[in-house]
């Protein structure tokens, strides 16, 4: 970020927050003992995205992950947090103040923004993951879950679960994204630039119907959805309209899957902060995906060039440098139409997914296809980054056969 960019930032939260004109003096006179103080103890200032789930989960696993391979020569540390906002799931935030010391926001905020905006304060900083919620140093699959349960919390989830007679050891989730959460939650904000990415729940049902059949508990998960679902089932639960919905439930019911299938939403932080596997349908955008794991399975969807009247090759989309729009106006001036999957597209998707899962070894033809993916996927993005973010390591990620072999166009 330019200096001009940071100063104009910095004013608007002036604006935004007038207490700050009397606490960042103050605070920067105090800057001076500890600056005195840091070759002996380092005092540090930080805080967690506590406003969207997705960052509050993985960014925060990540942190706590890349902190174990940090060392401070011979120093002791003193680290300083706050959550900018009321946690947006308050079991979250409470097992993350289990894991480090959380403080007011009017006493750390100031020094958390003069830390930051001044570079050679910068050891002072603390609280942030290397790449955002990008693990492209593959910390969670090196590191033991840092955020976690306590062993009375598991029996509390036990317990509810119990009481509606569900079975709790063979659970799938499936979250589909639409616009009703952000509406009713972020009342003031408009995130239409979204709408792109909602799909519709109607189109998972034919998937749902088949794991039930194979003996798995399925719960439609969320916080706030626009449409029911009604499947008259034993093991199948609308989660996200049901009476035991709490901030507690969506951390455990996460916690004790055994699959997470979901369309990119928020909710499935939990279940990459939690290792598990996750079925990604119809990732967007195209250079973006998650590819730092192989729990991961994914499918995407695809670009329509209403030019060429059809859908646009891999090489096409890093070649139209359009790899990387994240918002529906940015699609809408590049004339390109987001297709996402039809439901016997999802319906084969859920088929192969419970295959792998519960026979690992995949045949020799789908792990081929996977490759020569892999390996031009790989090509571009590294060719094509994000200005300066980059979304990729090693290409970990498991890409469905039954998507490649009906989109092949994305292998040329």
């Amino acid at each position: 970020m330019q200096l001009k960019d940071k100063i104009l930032k910095s004013l608007e939260k002036l604006k935004s927050e007038p207490i700050l004109l009397l606490t960042v003096p103050f605070a920067l006179i105090l800057f001076i003992p500890i600056i005195i103080l840091s070759p002996i103890i380092l005092i540090r200032f930080g805080f967690f995205h506590s406003d969207r789930l997705g960052h509050f989960a993985v960014n925060s696993e990540i942190f706590f992950c890349e902190n174990q391979y940090v060392k401070i020569n011979n120093r002791i540390t003193f680290d300083c947090f706050y959550f900018p906002t009321k946690p947006c799931n308050d079991q979250l935030g409470l097992m993350i103040s289990r894991k480090v010391s959380i403080y007011s926001k009017i006493l750390i905020r100031p020094f958390c923004l003069i830390a930051r905006n001044i570079f050679f304060l910068s050891q002072h900083v603390t609280g942030r993951s290397s790449n955002s919620d990008y693990d492209t140093n593959h910390v969670l699959d090196k590191t033991k879950l840092q955020i976690n349960l306590t062993k009375n919390e598991v029996k509390r989830g036990e317990k509810i679960l119990k009481k509606l007679k569900l079975k709790n050891n063979k659970i799938i989730c499936v979250g589909v994204r639409d616009n009703s959460y952000l509406k009713k939650k972020y009342k003031n904000q408009n995130f239409s630039y979204h709408d792109h990415r909602n799909d519709e729940i109607t189109k998972y049902v034919l998937g749902i119907r088949y794991l039930l059949k194979k003996g798995y508990t399925v719960f439609r998960m969320g916080s706030i959805t626009s449409k029911k679902i009604k499947i008259n089932h034993k093991n199948f639960l609308d989660y996200s309209n049901s009476r035991i919905k709490s901030d507690f439930m969506d951390v455990y019911i996460s916690y004790v899957c055994k699959l997470f299938i979901s369309n990119n939403t928020g909710l499935d932080a939990l279940a990459v902060t939690f290792r598990k596997p996750i079925l990604h349908i119809g990732s967007l955008p195209f250079g973006a995906i998650s590819t730092f794991s192989n729990r991961y399975f994914n499918t995407m969807s695809n670009y329509f060039s209403l030019e060429k009247k059809r859908f646009l090759r891999l090489t096409e989309i890093f070649d139209k440098n359009i790899q990387y729009l994240w918002k529906k106006e940015d699609f809408k001036n590049k004339n390109i139409k987001i297709v996402h999957p039809t439901k016997k597209d999802i319906f084969r998707y859920f088929i192969e997914t419970i295959n792998i899962i519960e026979k690992p070894k995949r045949a020799k033809k789908h792990l081929l296809l996977e490759k020569k993916f892999k390996d031009l996927y790989s090509t571009y993005v590294k060719k094509n980054l994000d200005g300066k973010k980059y979304y990729h390591n090693n290409i970990k990620t498991k890409i469905l056969f039954s998507f490649l072999n009906t989109n092949r166009h994305l292998l040329k």
